[in-house]
């Protein structure tokens, strides 16, 4: 059973912990319209592996560089996505790169949201005509400073999910206790962008490490 992405945003800061799988500190990454196999081979895991994938709960793990990552990945709908813990090996590639070739093809959509050394979300959203831009918890996607085409208006379309949810600070309604407000506008930022994107995740399989896994060498 699937149940969005709002599960990811209310464990970011939480530390929580499960046996096998994943639950807090997860990183995802998602492109729309590519084949899994395909995506997780352009992010470094070995194809014959990764057509024939462990369980994460089973993945063998010895051996591996300090910095490599054990990822789960799969298909949501239109979407293909990888969960990473910690950090995104896509972001890396793309900081390493310095947002020169991040893996994406022309007229390929993706979203990464990205913990990078345990910060406050990061969002990278890519639209299929090349624009690409990142924010933080807040933000707005439009606001930004550089000049912002959105010839498919699909940033527009995104802000406009991101202010309807509250998960703009301008648009933000604040906790009783402000202690608790960055864990519920992560939460509200994760559920939607899963919401808007068509997106979303099944929380048991994935707590429990039952999605198949792959090898990611560090890009840097």
């Amino acid at each position: 059973m699937s149940e969005g992405l709002g599960w990811i945003g209310e464990h970011w800061y939480s530390g929580a912990a499960v046996k096998d799988g994943m639950l807090a500190d997860i990183s995802l990454t998602a492109v729309r319209g590519v084949d899994p196999v395909d995506f997780v081979v352009r992010l470094g895991a070995d194809r014959h592996r990764a057509e024939r994938p462990s369980l994460f709960k089973d993945f063998e793990r010895r051996g591996m560089a300090l910095g490599d990552s054990v990822a789960m990945f799969g298909r949501s709908g239109e979407w293909t996505y990888v969960l990473e813990t910690e950090r995104s090996t896509w972001h890396l590639v793309l900081l390493d790169r310095l947002g020169q070739d991040a893996l994406m093809e022309q007229g390929e959509e993706f979203v990464c949201l990205d913990r990078f050394l345990g910060e406050a979300p990061w969002v990278c959203y890519g639209d299929a005509a090349g624009e690409v831009r990142s924010i933080g918890p807040g933000d707005s996607v439009l606001e930004t400073a550089f000049p912002l085409e959105d010839r498919l208006g699909a940033f527009a379309a995104l802000d406009a999910a991101l202010r309807q949810a509250g998960a703009v600070r301008a648009t933000f309604p604040g906790c009783e206790d402000a202690e608790d407000e960055d864990e519920e506008l992560a939460r509200r930022l994760f559920t939607a962008v899963g919401e808007h994107l068509g997106l979303s995740l099944p929380r048991r399989e994935i707590e429990q490490g039952l999605l198949p896994a792959v090898h990611l060498p560090s890009p840097v």
